[in-house]
């Protein structure tokens, strides 16, 4: 966690950011990211390998904020992660609901450094594969999990398989045998997030971040929220200096 962020020309605290900002977001806004706050995951992170398309790459990080899932970690092999035209775009932004404003979405630019992301955070690597043994029931949430999906056409390479931990699949009855890449991010995630919520309700809490972390988040949520945010914090780091 960095212990400042870039507000204009400046590098703030979080928390001279939430002094200067907080009387100019609403109460009801205010409560409302106090609730998402509770709710965030980290002990579940989304990464995707090398996706192409745009309309996939805004649906998977809507359902993974949707979900309360603060990271999003893409490996851009061939392909940037396909958001950067948000939110000029009209088709994926209204896609993507401006989703990425809220979640962490973290490039790097291969499938190792992906991996090294996860394990740096003692993170498990679970993925998708049609032919898996394991089904989804047979993941253990109680471990931190990154869930790791591959390319539309391609699915996870076979390295970055390898360097799965697990790999489980979704149950399937029809003739085709496979889903939409969304479709998988959206009943996977959904999946194993209720299961872990269950969990945490078993220790009275809704989710797990740290109180470091959300602090950071709610300063960056403010600049994001309030106009000309820069500008209100720079003068109030003068005047506080």
């Amino acid at each position: 966690m960095v212990d400042e962020i870039q507000c204009g020309r400046l590098s703030v605290p979080p928390k001279h950011i939430i002094d200067a900002l907080e009387n100019l977001v609403s109460a009801e806004r205010r409560q409302k990211m106090a609730r998402v706050l509770d709710a965030r995951l980290a002990s579940i992170a989304l990464g995707v390998e090398d996706l192409a398309n745009s309309f996939n790459g805004a649906a998977c990080l809507r359902t993974a904020e949707s979900l309360g899932i603060q990271d999003v970690v893409a490996a851009e092999l061939r392909h940037e992660y396909p958001m950067p035209e948000l939110p000029k775009n009209p088709v994926t932004s209204g896609v993507n609901m401006y989703a990425h404003r809220w979640v962490d979405l973290h490039r790097v630019p291969s499938s190792a450094e992906l991996v090294a992301w996860a394990h740096k955070r003692d993170m498990s690597i679970v993925g998708t594969s049609p032919h898996a043994q394991k089904t989804i029931a047979d993941i253990d949430v109680e471990r931190p999990l990154l869930v790791l999906f591959g390319n539309e056409r391609d699915g996870i390479r076979d390295e970055t398989a390898a360097a799965c931990n697990d790999v489980f699949r979704l149950p399937m009855y029809g003739f085709t045998e496979s889903f939409n890449v969304t479709v998988s991010v959206a009943m996977t995630l959904s999946n194993l997030v209720e299961r872990r919520r269950e969990r945490l309700a078993s220790d009275d809490r809704t989710g797990d971040l740290s109180e470091e972390r959300k602090n950071y988040l709610l300063a960056r949520w403010y600049l994001a929220t309030v106009r000309r945010s820069d500008l209100i914090v720079e003068r109030f780091v003068n005047r506080v200096r």
